[in-house]
């Protein structure tokens, strides 16, 4: 069974900018025909990535505050201070649409919103992953153009059953460009490998005829990643769209900042795979062993940190890293009381889903067809400008 989970925030912030013109003639969405014009995308980008996948169950992430932000940063205001919303949109509108939409797709089409208390898309992403993989053993397809989602991307062996995780970025940006499927190493061989022939109870392993179907859309190209050196990277060089610096930031001689950068980290982590006797140096390596990545910074970096390294460990964990371990409890909580009403939800066909099923009798679709059903992935190359939120 394949689960498709939707980082909404994602979709709906490529649609902003389809809808809006590319950034070249901004709109405002104080009318309805914008508000209206902005469902509809929604609606068509949405059912197209669902059509594609013909998924069981479709998953809807949507952001929340986050409380990522009560982290203090001393190098800076802290996470995500960097993000100013344009003050040409009427966000009041845009807020409200998404409402509208999300309550429309989970109350007639079968879909599972799940949104919480100070928890970010992402965090509601991992959630819905490790329920889905480790507790229901069923495969997961994250649809999302955000880099960070990736380091999710694993393969799983849990009784006997091989189960994967993987990223469907459907946005195709530059000339020649194509789709992207991130999946872990392993899976093209479990993909492609001839599976073993029940005589007395003949089947076709509908998981894989589904990845291969998403494989030979148009545009898609499979990309072998490592979650886990994923996830290393952002630990110890930051993330600047959401203004986390990295593990280590210091003044050279001209009075500079410097920070960990890619080539610092490579030399960093093959410190680190020999000091630990390691072929692959994990997340947890890091965690239980703060004294050899302090050596590993200070001979790199040739300089002296001051700070605690087990506490900056432990920060950089807590802003980039995606694991329900470091989850704050009450999310845990509030995920845990709603999880089973959402995978008991009665299931519906999404095989012939598309923006007029998914809105007919409500406010956004008057008539039938009346315009083109346009995709952004389609679009997307064009884009030009700066992130709205």
């Amino acid at each position: 069974m394949i689960n498709l989970i939707f980082d909404l925030n994602n979709i709906v912030h490529r649609s902003l900018f389809i809808v809006g013109g590319y950034g070249s003639k901004m709109y405002t969405f104080d009318s309805q025909t914008q508000i209206d014009q902005l469902v509809r995308k929604i609606a068509i980008d949405i059912s197209y990535i669902i059509r594609i996948i013909n998924p069981a169950r479709v998953i809807l992430a949507q952001d929340d505050s986050s409380w990522r932000k009560s982290i203090k940063i001393e190098e800076n205001d802290g996470y995500k201070a960097n993000r100013v919303k344009s003050k040409m949109i009427n966000w009041d509108n845009v807020y409200d649409a998404i409402n509208d939409f999300t309550q429309i797709v989970t109350d007639n089409n079968g879909m599972i919103l799940t949104k919480i208390s100070s928890a970010e898309a992402d965090d509601i992403i991992t959630l819905w992953t490790d329920e889905l993989v480790n507790n229901q053993q069923q495969h997961v397809i994250i649809v999302s153009g955000d880099e960070d989602i990736r380091q999710l991307v694993k393969k799983y062996s849990i009784d006997n059953k091989t189960i994967f995780v993987t990223v469907f970025n459907p946005f195709m940006q530059g000339k020649n460009s194509s789709r992207k499927l991130y999946v872990p190493d392993g899976f093209e061989k479990w993909l492609n490998g001839v599976q073993q022939i029940d005589f007395i109870h003949p089947s076709i392993d509908i998981d894989k005829e589904d990845f291969k179907k998403i494989i030979l859309s148009e545009h898609t190209k499979v990309e072998v990643i490592d979650g886990e050196m994923i996830a290393l990277y952002k630990i110890f060089c930051g993330d600047d769209g959401d203004n986390v610096p990295s593990i280590f930031t210091w003044l050279n001689n001209k009075n500079v900042e410097v920070r960990i950068t890619n080539s610092k980290f490579e030399k960093i982590y093959e410190y680190l795979k020999t000091s630990l006797n390691k072929d692959k140096v994990k997340v947890e390596d890091i965690i239980n062993n703060p004294e050899k990545v302090l050596e590993a910074i200070k001979l790199v970096t040739k300089q002296s940190p001051s700070f605690d390294i087990s506490k900056r460990i432990k920060r950089q964990l807590k802003l980039v890293f995606l694991n329900t371990n470091i989850f704050p409890k009450e999310i845990i909580e509030e995920f845990n009381k709603l999880k089973y009403d959402s995978i008991n939800k009665p299931r519906v066909s999404f095989s012939n889903v598309n923006m007029y099923s998914l809105l007919e009798g409500t406010k956004y679709v008057t008539n039938k067809k009346h315009e083109n059903e346009s995709s952004i992935f389609k679009e997307i190359d064009e884009i030009q400008g700066k992130m709205l939120f």
